[in-house]
């Protein structure tokens, strides 16, 4: 449908108008096919054929520090991936962000069709968080999340963002949405991403991705007690506690490591949501990767302890209100 796609070139200009006009006929009179096939395009060929030069704009600027996109070549294997990506998922499209997720697979997997398939199946875990309505973001259930954990570990550093009218932590959006990718040097990302996704392990993981896949298929293997040791050490916990979210992925307690490690500065210095926004972009590409997993593990450890004593302070509370009402209800039946 678009020539560019596979020749080694990409496309930062558009190439048809919004009404499925050809930028630029063919001048070519033994081409007049061409022509006539261009004017009576498809709604999703038009939609797709729009976005094809917004993705070259993104992928131009994607990780220009790299030596790797000195080759055009390479350009052009990351706008193609892009590019056909953008095609087979129809429902999301193409959304900036997605160059910053692309392109690590791109450098490490030489083929294009392979790297394609790694992207895609990275895209049925990571798709939710570019789906995007008039009244909702996509990652807007974590932000959700990263709120309750905040509150939780840390209630004077919560309390001091709701007053700047931050309490709902769109200032975390972007680092979410593209997993720290730019918070992160790339060598340290790659880090970082491997250890996350080893210990968010689980043995149903793929089987989520299908959409042919039996519920029944998913319980029967999550249910085998011998594969507790399969699970990654993240996910594990949340097996043993019975307390699994899945809104509340490694990412949200990286993001709660990020606050905690600037929480004095925070609540001396941000007087407004643009000192908290200036304090945190202060640390692009100079965040250590281990030091940040370490963290996120010590507050998600810390997260569901709390959430445990406050299951268990309910529950003694319970009690104590079911014995009252037991004592009452022994001294009628006694004065009949």
């Amino acid at each position: 449908m678009e020539p560019t796609v596979g020749s080694g070139k990409i496309l930062t200009t558009p190439v048809i108008t919004e009404d499925g006009q050809p930028t630029e006929y063919e001048t070519d009179s033994t081409k007049p096919e061409q022509t006539i096939n261009n004017v009576s395009l498809d709604k999703d060929v038009i939609v797709w054929k729009l976005t094809l030069h917004q993705i070259g704009l993104d992928v131009v600027r994607t990780d220009r520090a790299l030596v790797y996109y000195e080759n055009n070549e390479n350009e052009a294997k990351l706008w193609d991936i892009l590019a056909v990506y953008s095609w087979i998922d129809k429902d999301i499209g193409y959304c900036q962000g997605m160059t910053d997720l692309c392109s690590p697979i791109t450098i490490l997997i030489e083929n294009e069709a392979d790297a394609f398939w790694c992207f895609e199946r990275l895209m049925r875990r990571m798709r939710s968080n570019f789906k995007s309505s008039t009244s909702t973001i996509g990652v807007r259930s974590q932000l959700v999340v990263l709120a309750s954990v905040i509150k939780a570990v840390d209630p004077k550093l919560h309390e001091h963002l709701e007053k700047l009218d931050g309490g709902e932590y769109l200032f975390a959006f972007r680092m979410l949405m593209v997993l720290f990718r730019r918070e992160f040097s790339f060598v340290d990302i790659l880090y970082l991403w491997e250890l996350m996704w080893a210990m968010e392990y689980n043995p149903t993981l793929f089987l989520t991705y299908e959409s042919n896949t039996d519920a029944n298929e998913i319980k029967a293997v999550a249910g085998k007690e011998n594969l507790l040791d399969v699970y990654g050490r993240f996910e594990r916990r949340y097996i043993r506690t019975g307390q699994k979210d899945e809104d509340a992925p490694l990412s949200i307690f990286l993001m709660a490591g990020v606050l905690e490690g600037k929480n004095k500065r925070l609540l001396k210095e941000a007087k407004g949501l643009d000192d908290v926004v200036k304090i945190l972009n202060e640390m692009t590409g100079n965040l250590d990767a281990k030091k940040a997993c370490s963290e996120a593990l010590k507050i998600h450890k810390k997260y569901l302890t709390n959430k445990m004593r406050g299951r268990f302070s309910d529950g003694a509370r319970l009690e104590k209100v079911v014995a009252v009402v037991l004592r009452g209800i022994v001294q009628v039946v006694v004065a009949f």
